[in-house]
């Protein structure tokens, strides 16, 4: 920080009473936390605008609107307008502070292409980004915006001017780029919901720029699906019109979609794919007029790093990626493909034939890489597939003339053939924490009352279709398996219990997750959730049938050492009270046989006293109003325990062994296992970390930043919360080598364009 913008004593205590207040605020719990997926109203709403997305949602595309809002039509100003290439010495200079950028001149915009530079363009001339010995810095991060705790905990390590990270020798200088992968906030991307989940924490964890005119790094963001919720409108409102900084990161992005060139001819572009797979008509021609500039000449022989939110290559189909792909390979190289969506780590890489070895020059291989671990809770690794099998059109860096093989290993049925090198967290990691859906009663206590209530519904339609005399039958006796069967025929036969019960196993079958093609034949999709889901069903229904048969009588049980009392407290007090419960009040020929019946009472310790007052206390609405309270309270709480535990339970097993229900993690909302991407680049190579933070501090482990702090070089971003300990990040594996081919790409392939043009 430059002596000029140091922040006065008077700011520093400002920044001293907020950091007292945030920490007050994290200990309490009110900061946002951790989303629970299942809660049955984050369920509702999550659907609702899920629903309305993929409906209404797709005419509400905010694309044409940003590039309308734009304004700028696709030629060299356009293309430039993300030019980081240019070089100073040890620093790159930023496209609008460059005098050589048609981007620079603020009063250009108004067509006047000579005028002189207005005074906020001077500003920004000595506005430079870092290079690190010749190297230049970019970070990516996906899926950041949910609980505070993991969220801060990235945007402080993403922060820091450098960073030690075990595994690699020296410190890593953080990225004068950040990249946002998408899925800024959850459950539902409204305005408030970024500046809580998303804004707040990198405003907190970065303000060392806070007394500049302009922040020193960069921001960069692609939209994700829960972005596009609702139509992208509140994405495009904070990111593309109101936000100018976040933290010390500045941003000048006004659409969904960037390309930036970076030194070196490197080059990363980000594209948005909305919802499906599509790529709307301006971002196509953006995408064309950056390959058809001359900043993208084979000459140049430019290396791209294609961005998307999800991995869309592990899905049935994608065009929009392959669409992309043919535009790079119509000049340049794609050297990997880099995409959040999935909370996890995996990369996976091109196998190179082994009859091709040493044969032709070896092409370096394509890393397809996932990186989600922004912040959301973690996803599981175990039921990722060992190979992926990539169409030719996304699969290969380059498509060369000269006769040349494809470098990558080809099935016969046209596909390329790319084998996983890491997962994180490890797959046997994964498959233990499983384990935790075993406590989802506890831990999801939300969801287990919406299970209990769907346990009090069927219950009610139960007890009314059920035969009384084999329901108290068998609750007198102790119900068994064979009791059970037999009080469900019966049940069976009213026509709303038996279609209710249809219903249930309907929709269980239909909530199975048996997409087994990476495991077994195709054709055992369908017996798979047959099986699953009829198990599923079985034991649903009869814990069904043990509550309900127990919450008849249990409700009774209960009020009986109540009437022994009433009994033994003698006549006159039990025919008041008889009286005053009873519906005989006012009614004297009724009240006479009341009487009647306790004249003939044997108020001894044995004869029928019980019987007498159970008949007598079964015609009153407080007895009736009481017992139905109480069953129902009943069959909430043991339904919406056991249920919670047979789905916990179905999770375990499902998830566990056979690698499905991802959605199981989502209720388990883990905070550790967080991950980014820092990538170095530098004129003949391309080096990836894969940074871990393996686990999250919790709310007490955090303290306030001090003035002290100030002079601590490790903290010269001036975070308002600092960890009490070390966080420890790691490498999860590498540093991962992209090196730069020496010859240029010969596309062989006919350039593509848009319906309707040439």
């Amino acid at each position: 920080m430059a002596d000029d913008a140091l922040p006065t004593g008077e700011n520093l205590a400002m920044d001293d009473h907020e950091a007292d207040d945030l920490a007050r605020k994290l200990r309490k719990g009110k900061l946002p936390q951790m989303v629970d997926w299942f809660d049955p109203l984050v369920l509702g709403s999550v659907g609702i605008r899920t629903l309305i997305s993929t409906t209404i949602g797709e005419y509400a595309d905010q694309r044409p609107m940003q590039e309308a809002a734009d304004g700028e039509p696709v030629g060299k100003r356009l293309v430039t307008r993300h030019d980081f290439s240019k070089t100073d010495g040890d620093e790159v200079v930023p496209p609008d502070a460059d005098p050589e950028n048609l981007n620079f001149a603020t009063r250009r915009e108004k067509g006047d292409q000579d005028a002189p530079p207005s005074e906020t363009d001077l500003a920004r001339t000595n506005r430079r980004l870092k290079l690190d010995s010749g190297a230049f810095w970019v970070d990516f991060i996906a899926d950041l915006g949910d609980g505070f705790e993991a969220t801060y905990a990235m945007a402080y390590l993403l922060a820091a001017e450098r960073l030690q990270v075990g595994g690699v020798l020296q410190e890593l200088p953080a990225g004068q780029i950040l990249i946002w992968g998408g899925d800024l906030a959850y459950p539902n991307a409204t305005l408030e919901e970024y500046r809580k989940r998303c804004l707040d924490p990198y405003d907190w964890a970065f303000s060392a720029d806070a007394f500049k005119q302009e922040p020193d790094r960069e921001l960069f963001f692609v939209a994700g699906n829960h972005d596009w919720y609702d139509g992208l409108s509140a994405f495009t409102t904070q990111f593309c019109y109101e936000a100018s900084s976040v933290g010390a990161w500045r941003c000048r992005q006004e659409r969904s979609y960037f390309a930036l060139r970076l030194p070196y001819d490197w080059w990363i572009w980000g594209i948005d794919v909305a919802l499906g797979d599509n790529i709307d008509v301006g971002q196509l021609h953006y995408f064309q007029g950056v390959v058809e500039s001359e900043c993208f000449s084979e000459k140049l022989n430019p290396k791209v790093i294609v961005i998307l939110h999800a991995p869309d290559w592990t899905k049935p189909s994608y065009k929009a990626l392959t669409k992309i792909c043919e535009l790079v390979r119509q000049r340049g190289e794609v050297c990997a493909i880099i995409a959040g969506d999935l909370h996890h780590y995996s990369r996976y890489q091109s196998v190179e034939p082994a009859a091709a070895k040493g044969s032709l020059p070896r092409d370096q291989p394509l890393h397809l890489i996932t990186s989600g671990g922004g912040g959301a809770f973690a996803h599981p690794t175990h039921d990722r597939a060992n190979i992926q099998e990539i169409e030719p059109a996304v699969a290969t860096r380059r498509i060369r003339g000269m006769g040349q093989a494809l470098r990558v290993e080809k099935k016969e049925e046209g596909k390329y053939r790319f084998r996983y090198t890491k997962f994180y967290p490890s797959r046997g990691r994964s498959r233990m924490l499983t384990l935790k859906n075993l406590w989802l009663p506890f831990r999801n206590w939300r969801f287990a009352l919406l299970l209990g209530f769907v346990y009090l519904l069927y219950a009610w339609v139960f007890n009314i279709a059920a035969p009384k005399d084999a329901v108290v039958g068998t609750a007198h006796t102790g119900m068994n398996v064979g009791d059970a069967a037999a009080v469900a025929t019966a049940a069976q036969n009213n026509p709303a219990f038996f279609f209710m019960l249809l219903g249930l196993w309907v929709g269980l079958i239909a909530y199975v997750d048996a997409n087994l093609s990476n495991r077994f034949l195709k054709w055992l999709n369908m017996p798979s959730k047959l099986l699953f889901g009829t198990l599923h069903y079985s034991a649903h229904v009869m814990a069904l049938l043990y509550v309900s048969s127990f919450s008849m009588v249990s409700a009774a049980t209960i009020f009986n050492p109540l009437i022994g009392a009433i009994a033994l407290s003698g006549n006159e007090l039990i025919g008041e009270l008889l009286q005053a419960i009873s519906f005989t009040r006012g009614r004297e020929a009724e009240l006479a046989t009341v009487n009647s019946c306790l004249a003939a009472i044997d108020w001894g310790a044995g004869g029928s006293l019980g019987r007498d007052c159970a008949r007598l206390l079964q015609k009153s609405a407080f007895y009736v109003t009481a017992t139905a309270l109480a069953s129902a309270a009943i069959t909430i709480l043991i339904g919406g325990f056991v249920g919670g535990f047979i789905f916990g339970c179905y999770w375990v097993i499902t998830s566990a062994l056979f690698g499905m229900h991802p959605d199981a993690f989502s209720a388990l909302a883990i905070k550790d296992y967080k991950n980014f991407l820092r990538m170095k680049f530098e004129k003949d190579k391309l080096t990836i970390y894969p940074i871990a933070l393996d686990r999250v501090p919790g709310p007490k482990e955090w303290r306030p930043w001090r003035k002290s702090d100030y002079k601590d070089p490790n903290l010269k971003h001036r975070p308002l919360l600092v960890p009490k300990k070390d966080m420890k990040p790691r490498l999860i594996e590498g540093p991962i080598e992209i090196h730069r081919a020496s010859q240029p790409p010969y596309a062989d392939v006919k350039a593509y364009r848009p319906r309707g043009e040439g």
